[in-house]
């Protein structure tokens, strides 16, 4: 008997609840003058795309059929766009863009019925760059540039996470405007049939973020490649050197240089600055009057030509030398070069390789760079002792690529 008592107050219990707990359900009929609340259907897959200043608002219109307005609220909702929407019988897309200054910006979209019935709001955060971002992107850094062949071979280091590509354009071998472009994990670009002595222009595009919907990108740069440039500018550079003169022994005349008359001391001083010495035979050469005689005092040999802006390299050769030697490897500025005591003169000399008879032989390069296109001498001045004689094989001349 206490038992069905028991069982009794708890079914009780139970059903008493079951009525409050309804009754605090249906409390809010009472703001709703009874009846039930109803929500139109709201915009789904809501995404908010990083844009330049901008942010574009992306959503489908999927479930509800009788949403006729969209709108879309930011700043704080002091401000809003209201969309007119007409359904299709299947899925619409929403694609909003939004101006609005660089920085963080909060959305709140609600759509409506023809009465005026709101869906629950849909919230999203999104980003919008500007100029604070564009002024923070940097080229993706090269490490070298080289011209080789008719190809110029570019290798790089590694590329910002955020960038996708580099775009590369350059000139090609027939005046043709060129494009590649190279993708962040490529580290390794060929320009095919480049165009000598031009520059290429370089561009990193960079996407701020996965949501991005606008593409960003550094400042273009235009770079020269490494590229041997004697033949553009230099006559009769080397390996052998060649003479201008008719004779078939040993002293001549060296071709297309010029040459102060004492270099011509040799054989009653007919011939000089030239001989068929080295291997292959031909190379310049400065020597004591017929061997045995009188040195030689500011002898020069050298060309001048125009050269353009840039960074270089003149680099030489020497099989040896022998007696006591002034030797002095010297690009300067003007269409002469300077005299041997004038070579300190900074103002005249760009670059200048000195050497005397311990440290002559061997390879030798100077760098210089000229901010506009000069006139320039290039070559050697020399004095010597008596029965001294002094080779240069070859010269070459480099543009040196301005990097990053």
């Amino acid at each position: 008997m206490k038992l069905k008592t028991n069982l009794t107050v708890l079914a009780l219990a139970f059903v008493l609840l079951v009525i409050a707990s309804c009754s605090k359900m249906d409390d809010y009929l009472k703001y709703t003058g009874g009846k039930e609340m109803v929500y139109t259907g709201k915009v789904d897959s809501v995404k908010a795309r990083s844009g330049r200043e901008r942010v574009v608002i992306t959503g489908l219109l999927t479930s509800d059929p009788n949403i006729t307005r969209v709108k879309i609220f930011y700043n704080q909702r002091r401000d809003s766009i209201l969309l007119d929407i007409s359904r299709s019988l299947g899925v619409d897309t929403l694609n909003v863009p939004v101006s609005l200054p660089e920085g963080s910006h909060n959305f709140e979209i609600i759509s409506y019925d023809s009465k005026g019935t709101p869906s629950v709001k849909v919230l999203v955060t999104g980003r919008s760059y500007g100029a604070t971002y564009q002024e923070s992107l940097f080229n993706r850094v090269i490490k070298n540039a080289e011209k080789q062949g008719n190809d110029v071979f570019i290798n790089l280091y590694s590329g910002d996470v955020a960038s996708p590509f580099t775009k590369f354009t350059y000139t090609d071998v027939n005046d043709k405007e060129k494009s590649v472009l190279v993708t962040n994990d490529s580290s390794r670009v060929v320009l095919k049939n480049y165009k000598s002595m031009s520059k290429f222009r370089m561009q990193t595009f960079f996407l701020p973020d996965t949501m991005a919907i606008d593409t960003f990108y550094a400042a273009p740069e235009m770079i020269a490649v490494s590229e041997d440039v004697t033949s553009f500018y230099i006559k009769n550079s080397g390996q052998p050197f060649l003479r201008s003169d008719n004779g078939t022994g040993k002293w001549g005349i060296i071709k297309d240089w010029l040459y102060t008359p004492n270099v011509l001391n040799q054989n009653g001083n007919t011939a000089g600055g030239w001989s068929t010495d080295g291997t292959p035979k031909g190379v310049i050469h400065f020597e004591s009057k017929d061997w045995g005689g009188e040195g030689l005092t500011n002898g020069k040999i050298y060309q001048t030509f125009m050269l353009a802006e840039g960074k270089y390299e003149m680099e030489y050769y020497s099989d040896g030398c022998g007696g006591s030697i002034n030797s002095n490897f010297v690009v300067a500025r003007g269409n002469v070069l300077p005299d041997i005591d004038k070579l300190d003169d900074q103002n005249e000399v760009l670059g200048a390789y000195r050497s005397n008879e311990n440290n002559t032989a061997g390879t030798h390069k100077i760098e210089f760079a000229l901010n506009q296109p000069v006139q320039v001498a290039v070559g050697w001045v020399v004095s010597t002792g008596s029965t001294t004689w002094l080779h240069f094989n070859y010269i070459k001349l480099r543009i040196v690529a301005e990097l990053q």
